[in-house]
């Protein structure tokens, strides 16, 4: 599965993405997440409008899978799933627009170090886009 080649993520040891996250998962994310982690997917994720959403911690508004102790925003945390990453963390901060135009997220506080996005994360996304709007 595709990632990104250079991420400033762990380098700046950021999990802003991580906090109050609203991301959805695919058929294949839930089914990838309950057999490695063991868990039913209702352990990390709710339903909302037909599409599942990784839910957060609530005492540290992160989400469930982030090794955290603290409820701020910049604090650092590990993602405790990283080699198995819902596809959506996979391409973050490459998200789509309305018209299905790809561009790094304003939200992102590191947007600007990230190199070129490559092509096979472009199309991660756009298949991840699909597979969500048929269930919806």
């Amino acid at each position: 599965m595709g990632t990104w080649p250079n991420s400033p993520c762990l380098e700046k040891n950021c999990s802003f993405c991580c906090r109050k996250t609203e991301m959805p998962l695919s058929p294949s994310d839930v089914l990838r997440l309950a057999t490695t982690t063991g868990q039913h997917p209702n352990q990390f994720s709710k339903e909302e409008s037909g599409i599942r959403i990784l839910l957060n911690n609530p005492v540290t508004e992160a989400c469930v899978f982030l090794d955290t102790v603290s409820d701020d925003s910049k604090a650092p945390g590990l993602c405790s799933i990283y080699e198995n990453r819902p596809i959506g963390c996979r391409t973050y901060p490459l998200i789509l627009n309305a018209d299905d135009e790809a561009f790094l997220d304003t939200l992102c506080p590191h947007r600007e170090d990230f190199p070129d996005a490559p092509p096979a994360l472009l199309m991660m996304l756009k298949r991840l886009d699909s597979e969500l709007q048929s269930q919806s």
